[in-house]
């Protein structure tokens, strides 16, 4: 089968945020059963451009394109004005003007003049508005469904209202945006039950054409059971995903004191991108803030116990993913399992209420008993193996596409 898949970053096997870390793992898995070509475009984010230059390195048939912000005056005003305007026309948000870069277009042009392919994969609804080749199948990977919400409150200082009003007012042009891309595609396929439900609510005319199919990624090795740091928790998250920040809030502020009363000796470390000052504030006595940390594995090498108090957002979390890949014991709560949930066994997690109290008592009880911690971190690994690697993940897309 041959795939072209259009994305909104470029693939690498390791990455601080989760879109480039699974797109490496699909785009791995499919080129094992048949022909892929990716489009996708550099950015400013720091690693890009080794990114890109490490696929071709690799052989993978990969066409990128440059959305870096050009380095005259002249080109970089132009290009204002062109998102500007695009935004200004009222239909579109932000992140899928940001997207919407010219080159991929024409290397979609390019691409679809000088070859044939069986099927159009699109990754992420931001990267619905280009125009495909005309009578070649297509679908669209939706990686998470944004729900209408309430309007957010004002900051409390006037010079932020401005600020607010705009990211109110592009919020709530997304879903509608979403729901128009989901009409475009012969298939939506989403990563768990919870947005297939979404869609369906959302966009009652789509939800036959809505798959589900768990993402996947590069198995990395297991961690040495010989480095873990007794009693320390882990919590891994990108924040600029507000879910991760309500998530390391919650974990810091109401979690640990719980944890504490019964384990005086817990530490908590919480690593991620970007944190903001309301989240470097939460470092203290016990409590460890790094961030940008060049790579997380020294700090899963020493986590005990890992944990994901997922209260809000939708998709399926790579940090989960990635813990249970590693050999890891991981805590989290009804959300966090989402994408786990699909196969006939239960997903070798330990599963607490959204109530601090239960999290801190699992996460306790998992700290005291280092062989019931080994066993769920050994099920994990083999979970991880059987439903998540590369290969797994690409069969599943593979039977969905030939259907």
């Amino acid at each position: 089968m041959k795939v072209l898949i259009v994305a909104p970053m470029v693939p690498r096997a390791q990455g601080s945020g989760a879109i480039p870390i699974l797109l490496y793992a699909e785009l791995t898995g499919l080129r094992e059963r048949g022909k892929v070509t990716l489009l996708s475009a550099v950015g400013d984010e720091p690693g890009e451009a080794e990114a890109a230059a490490e696929l071709a390195a690799a052989g993978f048939d990969a066409r990128i394109a440059d959305r870096r912000v050009p380095g005259s005056a002249r080109a970089r005003w132009r290009r204002r004005a062109r998102m500007a305007s695009a935004w200004l026309r009222g239909r579109r948000p932000w992140r899928s003007i940001w997207f919407a870069d010219p080159g991929i277009q024409r290397l979609l042009d390019e691409v679809s003049a000088s070859a044939d392919f069986d099927l159009v994969l699109v990754e992420d609804s931001a990267m619905a508005g280009y125009r495909l080749p005309a009578g070649v199948a297509n679908a669209l990977v939706e990686h998470e469904v944004l729900r209408p919400r309430p309007p957010a409150p004002p900051p409390a200082d006037p010079r932020g209202w401005p600020r607010w009003a705009l990211g109110e007012l592009d919020w709530r042009r997304r879903p509608r945006f979403q729901r128009w891309a989901w009409n475009r595609f012969e298939r939506v396929l989403v990563f768990t039950e919870r947005d297939r439900e979404a869609i369906a609510e959302m966009a009652p005319e789509v939800a036959q054409r809505v798959r589900v199919s768990p993402f996947g990624l590069t198995l990395p090795e297991p961690a040495d059971p010989a480095r873990v740091v007794p009693g320390n928790l882990l919590f891994v998250g990108n924040f600029t995903h507000q879910p991760n920040r309500d998530a390391a809030r919650w974990l810091a502020a109401e979690i640990m004191p719980a944890l504490r009363r019964a384990d005086p000796a817990a530490s908590l470390t919480i690593v991620g991108s970007s944190p903001p000052a309301a989240i470097r504030a939460l470092a203290g006595p016990g409590i460890e803030v790094v961030a940008d940390a060049p790579s997380v594995r020294p700090y899963i090498e020493r986590a005990a116990v890992v944990a994901a108090p997922i209260r809000t957002g939708g998709g399926m979390r790579m940090k989960v993913l990635e813990a249970m890949a590693t050999a890891k014991a991981v805590v989290t709560t009804p959300r966090g399992v989402e994408g786990f949930d699909c196969f006939a066994e239960e997903p070798p997690l330990r599963v607490a209420a959204e109530d601090p109290e239960a999290f801190a008592a699992a996460v306790a009880e998992l700290l005291a008993a280092p062989a019931e911690r080994a066993e769920l971190a050994a099920a994990a690994r083999a979970f991880a193996e059987a439903h998540y690697s590369p290969g797994a993940w690409a069969e599943r897309l593979e039977a969905l596409f030939r259907a």
